[in-house]
């Protein structure tokens, strides 16, 4: 669906509200420099760029709404626009014109002349009049714009009379809180006033007001870039370094003074966090020795500040996967170790404040992204314990439970930590959770991911058998949700290999459970792979159908009369996932172990389908595919009709892999190919012999056994052929 768009001049805005243009109205067509017109000789000369035509949207086709959740993460330094920002320019109309009179045009134009006025007196007359004014308004702001006046407030901004200064920058605050009006302010490079006021005015009200300002700024790109390169970000760190005498003192004990200085440091800090969100900003503000104040202000009094510094720091501590080589967040990661902040850190989970809390699970749950020390720190200051607290403190609140759960479920994965656990009583807590909680899932997902890992506690076993695994086929039956079905699938996985649990699981149907709830192929073909379920809920649903197979030692076919779902496996092969296609393959490699289900997959297709994935790159799922070449040849003439696909051909460029998991499953493949004497002869030609010798030495038994059978089908191959040349040239 594409809008279709209409361009008309700025001229036109004034027709359509029903007034006249000014005559001294200007397209222009060179910009000027953004946010400044102190040089203009004509002040009253209203000039509009290109740029500046407004655009009405004549809607052709229904709005769709894009629930998908935005990406705010700022990794650059460019003027692109982030997710959120093309979002918020979704909505935002700038000619949007509903509810205006011609006396509302009539009665801007005369203000903003006023405000121009040379007489102090009647400007702080004007500006006090368009505070009563509707400038939250979007159809206001909108001609706001069109009439130039944010060009006049920004004059105002660097006036010498400081009451006309204070009063423009209200309005300017107060309107900044919209996206349209932050767009402006940065093309006017409102930035530097704003930035002045801080460095230069002794005026606590007027700083807190350009702070909040810059803040609201800040939340688009390009604010949190112009702020960065005029320097802001050392300045607002100037403002935060308060006296050591005022930060423990009660805030009703302070004077008028420390409670103006408190207040401003706290709205700094709000702005740093916003800023944050670019790592170049972040990398600017550890350059400037933030990071020495913050045991100072973490020690505050202040419940207000320790939040705010909290935000910061866990904005700070926030993993950006897709920025390759990321850095920057390892500065604050080592300082809160070095500088024991995260002693501190630890204590704030119990904190009376929700938002304090919320904000140190946060931060604790980025430092284990890559950090294995996190393990040491919550056993040394008492980690473990101070969680077993938490989750039970903010049980009721579902979004600091999340986060608490969530870390309780990262330190379940350390066996040091997972000793801690088994111990407690979060234990029976955590069962509880799976048929009490009522607010939000992911609670109960975590809660299933904890105790799936508590499985390898063996004194834990029994209790996990009789409580756990009937709760888990339970929510099987009645879950919808991707994430707590993925950890049941983990959990029903592991546990399978227990015969009483094996026995609970085949009772409840669990096998054909967790087989729905890979992709449906009974819709439409080509919109097969919209799959009902995430990502990790159908591979943690594969692996866990491979690993119940594998725990019943063979002994009984799963898939025995299920026709179309061995078909629809075989289909899966051309899914776009590479990590479900790794797990469909070792799911395949395990059912081909019965001979009645590999004939059923060679008719559905398997050999093209399994031909077509030689080519990728993927690690895992190369590795697997070995496995399920090898595992398929076993039937008829499948291992010529891979032939005839060049997989051998392409397999040898496996055997330089970097990766050992791939070339150790190699031979499995060419042992299943080298059942026929054809591809022999290739295996020997395209030089896969020496490979394979060395493979016989192998640590892995599989790897040396399949290499010692296709070396001997090869020498079978050869004395056979030898044979036939010898028998022909004698006759």
């Amino acid at each position: 669906m594409a809008d279709e768009q209409v361009e008309l001049a700025s001229k036109d805005v004034f027709v359509l509200l029903g007034v006249s243009a000014p005559e001294n109205l200007e397209i222009g067509t060179k910009r000027q420099e953004q946010g400044d017109i102190k040089g203009d000789e004509n002040e009253s000369v209203f000039t509009l760029d290109e740029e500046d035509k407004t655009k009405f949207m004549t809607v052709v086709a229904p709005l769709v709404i894009d629930v998908t959740p935005p990406e705010d993460l700022d990794n650059s330094s460019t003027d692109s626009l982030t997710q959120t920002e093309i979002e918020e320019r979704r909505w935002y109309n700038p000619t949007l014109n509903t509810g205006l009179e011609k006396s509302d045009f009539e009665g801007l134009r005369r203000l903003l002349a006023e405000i121009k006025n040379t007489d102090p007196t009647k400007t702080l007359a004007a500006l006090t009049k368009l505070k009563a004014e509707k400038i939250l308004e979007g159809p206001y702001q909108n001609m706001f714009i069109a009439l130039n006046g944010f060009k006049v407030l920004i004059n105002i901004l660097e006036c010498n009379n400081d009451e006309c200064m204070e009063n423009a920058l209200i309005i300017v605050h107060e309107m900044s809180q919209h996206y349209g009006i932050q767009c402006s302010l940065c093309k006017l490079d409102a930035v530097k006033p704003l930035i002045d006021i801080l460095l230069f005015k002794n005026n606590y009200k007027v700083k807190y007001l350009a702070s909040d300002t810059l803040q609201n700024i800040a939340k688009l790109r390009r604010g949190r870039k112009l702020i960065r390169l005029r320097g802001g970000i050392k300045i607002m760190v100037q403002m935060m370094n308060v006296s050591k005498h005022v930060l423990p003192i009660h805030l009703n004990s302070m004077n008028e003074t420390s409670r103006d200085t408190v207040s401003l440091m706290n709205c700094c800090s709000g702005t740093l966090r916003q800023l944050c969100r670019s790592l170049k900003c972040q990398e600017q503000l550890w350059e400037t020795g933030f990071v020495q104040l913050l045991p100072q202000l973490l020690n505050s009094k202040h419940g207000e500040t320790q939040v705010s510094i909290m935000s910061l720091v866990a904005e700070c501590c926030r993993t950006r996967p897709e920025v390759v080589g990321q850095k920057t967040d390892i500065h604050i990661r080592v300082a809160l170790k070095e500088k024991n902040i995260l002693q501190q850190v630890i204590q704030f989970l119990v904190s009376d404040f929700t938002q304090l809390a919320e904000k140190a699970a946060e931060t604790i749950l980025c430092m284990f992204d890559g950090n294995p020390a996190i393990y040491d720190v919550l056993l040394k200051h008492k980690g473990m314990e101070a969680l077993f607290k938490a989750v039970t403190k903010f049980q009721n609140d579902d979004h600091v439970m999340v986060l608490i759960i969530t870390v309780l479920w990262k330190s379940s994965l350390n066996t040091k930590c997972r000793q801690v656990i088994e111990k407690d009583r979060i234990v029976d807590f955590l069962l509880e959770l799976l048929t009490s909680y009522k607010f939000d899932d992911r609670v109960i997902g975590y809660a299933v991911a904890t105790l799936s890992e508590l499985w390898k506690s063996e004194s834990l076993r029994g209790k996990l058998r009789q409580s756990a695994v009937p709760k888990y086929l339970e929510l099987l039956n009645t879950s919808l949700h991707s994430l707590v079905l993925a950890h049941v699938c983990t959990a029903i996985g592991r546990a399978s290999s227990d015969p009483q649990c094996m026995e609970m699981i085949d009772e409840a149907k669990g096998f054909r459970l967790i087989f729905v709830l890979l992709p449906s192929l009974d819709v439409d073909e080509f919109d097969k792979y919209e799959d009902f379920y995430e990502p990790q809920t159908i591979i943690a649903a594969a692996e866990c159908l491979a690993m119940i197979v594998e725990n019943t030692q063979f002994s009984l076919n799963p898939l025995k009369g299920m026709y179309e779902a061995i078909c629809d496996l075989v289909d899966l092969l051309t899914h776009k996932n590479l990590d479900f296609l790794a797990a469909v393959c070792h799911l395949i490699v395990v059912i081909a172990s019965f001979e009645e289900n590999s004939k059923i997959m060679v008719d559905a297709g398997i050999v093209e389908n399994l031909a077509k994935l030689v080519s990728t790159e993927h690690t895992e799922l190369r590795a697997n595919l070995c496995q399920a070449l090898g595992k398929c040849c076993t039937v008829g003439v499948t291992a010529r009709r891979f032939s005839c696909k060049h997989i051998i051909d392409k397999l040898i460029k496996y055997t330089h892999s970097e990766h050992k998991i791939v070339r150790d499953n190699v031979p499995l493949a060419l042992s299943g190919l080298s059942e026929d004497p054809l591809n022999c002869v290739r295996i020997e030609a395209l030089g896969f012999l020496p490979f394979l010798k060395q493979c016989i030495h192998s640590d892995n038994p599989k790897t040396a056994m399949a290499a010692v059978n296709c070396l001997s089908n090869v020498r079978k191959a050869s004395a056979a052929i030898g044979q036939f040349q010898e028998c022909t040239t004698k006759h």
